[in-house]
């Protein structure tokens, strides 16, 4: 038995890490909090947000987060966005995309397999109000893998559809709409499973013995497709070591780009060596053709002990059609040189840096295109430590504009005059101050009276006002002002809730007094 991975071409898209970050205001939400160690210089690094799905680690210490879910963080490290039950399951693949014309969130939801690294699922579209408008899935039965969801001129989207089959491994080009199936491509007809990194035979039981089908040989593992502008195929089989550029229109194999075992089109120059890599891009080449470029995430480790690098590498590789060699255009190695035995991706953002996702060893750093480190940070508390994962992560731009209302709460005591208030507003992007109203009943008339502002301070903003006095009772809200000064949304209305409420560390406070009646 193999692994059998479908490449899909599918059209017509429609419209605790030690879990520190506690909200006063959204004590549901448990997030999962960036250790940076390298601070962002808002003069260097890309504009744009940190979309990331941390997750817990494979040993088996690991704690993991306490809500492993979609994040989006600001690269301060404030959380932006927790997508704790808007995405269930095993998530991956997540970030921003544009649809039809229309910016959209997307990211895989489904199961997957620690041991082999198959998924099983379906893709989420989320639109800017964190909606979910779409969910991507075959007609087939088999399901849609987390690997690639690779959206093409804003239509179309490359999907891995991955499954066991006694003697064949093929790839699919679907309707999303419909489930036809539009282009078929079987793999054993083009590559031959002798050059795999890892025979039938081999001992490593994440490679699969292919005695049966819960124990197929992956000796392929596509794990993430790229189109050029040509209509040509970019395929990355992580179990054979090498990247496959092939025809859109025949299926052939136009080249091969690496192989531990022979097969390769190209002299590779051994600053460009890689393996087991995920994550190949298309990038750019010559007018002529000669010369192309790739970016891809060169994990150089299988497991602790199948290296050919002691680190993970991002790499941008220059291939030259004419005398056929590859050499390595730019290399980006961590910081603390991590080594990633599995997941991962190099993202090459528009400013020309260089944004990594470390895959399994939970860490994310944005480079200048010279290899200088701008910014890097772990997503667990320990560094290395193998807690947490992300399959994938990306810096981009992002507005989101969520449907449901901010959340408020308002902290007294009997023995002090002042009320504490914090609110948040998941997801929102927009807000860059909060305006704090005390709404008094007088009869069946309700009022209202200016307590204060504050500038937004990250996720959950907290100001100190002076307690009301209101003989027949007052409730607390606030409203979100954008930088226009237009008022994007209201919080419901809060009673102040009196009791101890100690402030965390690094919360500041104002305090404003009680303003005239509006």
């Amino acid at each position: 038995m193999r692994v059998q991975d479908f490449l899909v071409v599918t059209a017509a898209l429609a419209p605790s890490v030690s879990g520190d970050w506690q909200f006063r205001s959204r004590p549901d939400l448990t997030p999962p909090r960036l250790n940076i160690t390298v601070s962002a210089d808002p003069a260097l690094v890309e504009k744009g947000l940190i979309f990331v799905v941390p997750y817990p680690g494979f040993t088996p210490i690991s704690h993991g987060p306490i809500q492993p879910a979609p994040y989006i963080y600001r690269d301060d490290g404030e959380l932006v966005w927790s997508g704790l039950g808007h995405i269930a399951g095993w998530a991956a693949n997540f970030r921003p995309d544009t649809v039809d014309g229309s910016q959209v969130l997307r990211a895989f939801e489904g199961q997957m397999s620690a041991q082999l690294g198959i998924m099983h699922g379906h893709h989420l579209i989320l639109n800017e109000k964190y909606e979910t408008v779409k969910s991507v899935q075959s007609r087939s039965p088999q399901l849609i893998s987390g690997h690639e969801f690779r959206v093409i001129n804003g239509k179309s989207a490359l999907v891995e559809v991955p499954f066991t089959k006694p003697f064949d491994l093929s790839r699919w080009e679907l309707d999303i709409e419909t489930g036809q199936v539009l282009f078929e491509w079987e793999a054993l007809d083009h590559v031959d499973p002798k050059y795999s990194a890892f025979p039938v035979d081999h001992l490593d039981r994440a490679i699969g013995s292919g005695r049966s089908s819960s124990d197929a040989w992956d000796y392929f593992h596509l794990n993430s497709v790229d189109k050029d502008n040509e209509g040509n195929y970019l395929i990355s089989a992580r179990n054979y070591a090498a990247l496959f550029k092939v025809s859109g229109a025949t299926g052939k194999v136009i080249w091969q780009l690496g192989g531990l075992h022979g097969g390769s089109s190209f002299e590779i120059a051994p600053a460009a060596r890689f393996a087991y890599q995920h994550d190949a891009r298309f990038l750019n080449r010559s007018s002529d053709g000669a010369i192309e470029y790739l970016s891809l995430f060169d994990n150089s480790a299988h497991s602790p002990t199948i290296k050919i690098n002691p680190f993970s590498r991002g790499r941008i590789l220059q291939l030259n059609h004419t005398d056929g060699t590859v050499k390595a255009a730019a290399t980006y190695a961590a910081p603390d040189q991590l080594s990633a035995q599995t997941q991962g991706n190099t993202q090459v953002l528009p400013n020309s840096n260089i944004f990594v996702n470390w895959g399994q060893a939970g860490a994310i750093t944005e480079f200048a295109a010279n290899g200088i480190v701008l910014f890097h940070a772990y997503l667990d508390s320990e560094p290395g430590g193998n807690s947490v994962q992300s399959y994938r992560g990306f810096k981009l731009p992002w507005t989101g504009r969520p449907i449901e209302e901010p959340a408020v709460v308002a902290l007294g005591s009997e023995a002090s005059e002042e009320v504490d208030i914090y609110v948040s507003w998941n997801g929102d992007t927009e807000t860059t101050l909060w305006r704090f109203y005390a709404e008094e009943l007088r009869g069946d008339v309700a009022r209202k009276r200016f307590l204060g502002d504050s500038n937004r301070h990250g996720f959950e903003t907290h100001i100190k006002v002076k307690r009301p006095s209101s003989e027949e009772g007052y409730r607390i809200f606030a409203e979100a002002v954008d930088k226009n000064e237009h008022v994007l949304a209201r919080s419901g209305s809060v009673a102040v809730t009196f009791g101890k409420r100690p402030l965390s560390e690094g919360q500041s406070s104002q305090v404003f007094p009680v303003a005239e009646e509006l």
